[in-house]
């Protein structure tokens, strides 16, 4: 009796064992050949949360920056109507352009964050390209209105370096970053003018 039980306990080891692998074998096979889901190369990522919400700071950048670009855009026509000088027009010119594309990126961030804009420059823009059209012509005009432009672009560049210090929103924030570079070339084309008629 000995001898049967000392043959049959390692038959019926190997059968466990041999169940328990067939048993096991299938899911070992399933994990091995599942397929995880793969993000696609360039796939853009998912906006962050900061870049949905707009701080104080936010709200007031796009309110300021779209009275200047209203401003400028208003300028750039008067200096069209008054000026004679093709330099000065043509500065006015890529003033309108460049202020309405930088304006039209503006207004759908503002829409995006859901923050309303004004519908006009503020009443200190208004006053002073309204002095500049009532009491200079010819000369005096372009000087004058070189003045006016030169020291509302060094307001505007003012104004983004503020945003890009203390504003919440990425999307304001980009918006700040990549208006400067036109912002700037503006101030040194209207200064290089400004030079040419003071000397």
């Amino acid at each position: 009796m000995r001898t049967a039980r000392s043959h049959l306990a390692p038959a019926g080891i190997a059968a466990v064992l041999a169940l328990t692998v067939s048993a096991t074998a299938p899911a070992a096979a399933q994990a091995a050949t599942t397929v995880r889901p793969v993000a696609a190369p360039g796939a853009a990522a998912a906006p962050s949360v900061q870049a949905f919400h707009a701080s104080g700071q936010d709200r007031a950048y796009l309110r300021q920056a779209h009275r200047g670009n209203l401003a400028e855009i208003a300028a750039g026509k008067a200096a069209l109507r008054r000026s004679h000088d093709e330099d000065v027009r043509e500065i006015a010119w890529r003033l309108i352009r460049d202020h309405r594309k930088l304006d039209a990126r503006l207004r759908e961030v503002a829409h995006r964050l859901r923050v309303s804009l004004p519908d006009a420059p503020s009443a200190a823009q208004r006053d002073d390209l309204d002095a500049v059209l009532a009491r200079r012509s010819g000369h005096r005009f372009d000087r004058a209105w070189l003045r006016l432009e030169a020291g509302a672009h060094e307001q505007t560049l003012t104004l983004i370096r503020r945003e890009l210090r203390d504003g919440h929103s990425g999307w304001v924030r980009d918006l700040a970053r990549d208006g400067a570079p036109a912002v700037r070339h503006h101030l040194r084309e209207v200064r290089a003018e400004l030079d040419r008629h003071t000397r």
